[in-house]
């Protein structure tokens, strides 16, 4: 960017107002806002946030008079308040980091706000990363070690003066959930342990604490090694695809059933192989969190379609039922629809509204694509049992036989269950809730499950046929248990019960992305 020449009085000869700061203070923000300026005028353009001062290309005056120095601070200053962390997410690799001086400018305002708000946090957290990030690629040596908190509190100093090295007791967890990262082999792994759910828990509830130097460094590093192990694993995910689309096209299958990702019923190898190939996580207008998440799900989902694809290929002829017998687990329970919510949470509705009947043709459901020929024949004596009209209690049985029917397989942590022709994929708490007696949170998720499979059924249905009264039916159930989810996940984590909380909370934000695409259908 340009500079304005206009000669203007110098910052330090501008008269000082009583007991404020003084006028080397007022020269030092200029300095700063002057060069965190052309970050601001990129997000300001690019979100549509406000209309830039200064013409495009063109910097501040480096000496403003009072005038233009109150109306540029008050114009970042109203920025601030509207630029959000994904925002800055989005900005072009060339912008954010083509400038080590005007992101670190742009760090320290941030972190001299005297009243930090969440969202305030989430930037702090979010830009120290990608300070240190910038900076850690200048030093190859560092890259290819064990990074420690001593190699980020160096590395942030010039941003953070009093960043500190000291490991604090309660930042421990970040160092557990690290560890795990290092025994995941997939994006599955990663989302069914809940880690980054994790860390953002540990996140909410320091408080204040998260400002001390020595955490801002724990959570730099955390936030680092993290991104790293999540772009390992997405790689393995996009070479797995890429690896297994070759093995069945070598065995002469050309087309998969990848109804479960989004796409068709007889999907082409080569339109699978083009997605691996060309994936891409959504940006700009397309981001969102549930965006995000459906991107990243809807990629193992297509791995998973091509593995059982893969595994039914290769499969011996004798070796299916002798799997079913040894891995059917001998349920302890069937699951039912419980209208009890604990008395310390909001009750959810007793009974969910009915979705619209099925045509003759669509009613029951149907076995998993991965099912074994025994489990077929049980699966489709569950599908005989449901009758025309879909509800939550019929839907949380079917379930229930799916899963008994057709257990994971071992080494597998996402089970499939289809209602009508709408695929819908669980996790293994999810599978463990359904397939083993178990106390509230079990019931929580089993509840969350049902609401996403019948959104599931309306979406499908809607898409196919237009028939829209089964989805406001749906969607209504669903926005009403959510509120009750979003209960019990904060009183989880009030009583430190991190598990219960990181399960339903990555069920609920499951339920939330259904919800935001089915609204998207309504006319």
């Amino acid at each position: 960017m340009t500079e304005k020449t206009t000669i203007q009085a110098p910052v330090a000869m501008i008269q000082q107002d009583a007991g404020g700061p003084s006028p080397q203070e007022l020269a030092a923000r200029w300095k700063e806002a002057r060069l965190a300026y052309p970050l601001y005028a990129a997000l300001a353009l690019q979100f549509q946030l406000a209309s830039p001062p200064y013409a495009p290309g063109e910097l501040p005056p480096a000496r403003p008079t009072r005038n233009i120095f109150d109306r540029d601070m008050k114009w970042l200053d109203a920025l601030d308040e509207k630029i959000m962390a994904f925002q800055l997410r989005q900005l072009a690799a060339e912008i954010l980091n083509g400038n080590k001086e005007s992101l670190r400018a742009l760090v320290q305002r941030q972190l001299r706000k005297p009243d930090k708000r969440d969202s305030d946090r989430d930037k702090i957290d979010l830009l120290l990363v990608q300070y240190f990030a910038l900076c850690a690629s200048e030093e190859e040596d560092l890259i290819h070690k064990e990074i420690t908190l001593g190699d980020v509190a160096r590395i942030l100093q010039p941003v953070l003066p009093q960043a500190d090295p000291t490991p604090l007791a309660w930042c421990a967890p970040l160092e557990e959930i690290l560890d795990k990262t290092k025994h995941c082999h997939s994006l599955r792994d990663m989302m069914e342990d809940g880690l980054v759910e994790q860390g953002r828990m540990l996140k909410d509830s320091a408080g204040t604490m998260f400002y001390d130097p020595a955490a801002l460094v724990a959570f730099c590093r955390f936030n680092f090694l993290l991104r790293l192990a999540f772009i390992r694993m997405l790689h393995a995910d996009l070479k797995a695809v890429g690896e297994a689309v070759d093995k069945l096209e070598t065995l002469g299958v050309k087309t998969v059933d990848c109804r479960g990702a989004g796409f068709s019923a007889a999907e082409t190898t080569a339109q699978l192989r083009y997605f691996s190939e060309n994936w891409r996580q959504p940006f700009q207008k397309d981001y969102t969190q549930s965006s995000v998440h459906r991107a990243f799900e809807q990629l193992l989902a297509v791995r998973t379609a091509l593995e059982e694809a893969l595994a039914r290929k290769t499969a011996g002829p004798h070796s299916a039922p002798q799997a079913a017998k040894t891995e059917t687990p001998a349920p302890s329970f069937k699951p039912q629809m419980s209208a009890a919510a604990p008395p310390s949470v909001p009750a959810a509705p007793p009974v969910a509204p009915k979705l619209g009947p099925l045509a003759p043709d669509q009613a029951g459901l149907k076995a998993p694509t991965n099912a074994l020929p025994a489990q077929e024949a049980v699966a489709s004596e569950a599908s005989a049992t449901v009758g025309a009209d879909v509800d939550p209690e019929t839907c949380m049985e079917a379930i229930w036989e799916q899963l008994i029917a057709a257990p994971p397989s071992r080494g597998r942590s996402m089970s499939t269950v289809v209602l009508q022709d709408a695929k819908v994929l669980l996790s293994s708490w999810e599978v463990a809730a359904f397939v083993s007696e178990g106390d509230q949170d079990a019931e929580d998720l089993r509840r969350a499950v049902v609401a996403r499979a019948l959104l599931a059924v309306a979406t499908d249905r809607r898409k196919r046929s237009g028939e829209e009264s089964a989805l406001r039916s749906a969607l209504a159930f669903a926005r009403t248990e959510v509120s009750y989810y979003q209960g019990r996940v904060e009183q989880s984590k009030k009583a430190k019960r991190t598990e219960a909380a990181v399960n339903l909370g990555i069920s609920t934000k499951r339920l939330l992305s259904f919800i935001e695409e089915a609204e998207g259908l309504e006319s």
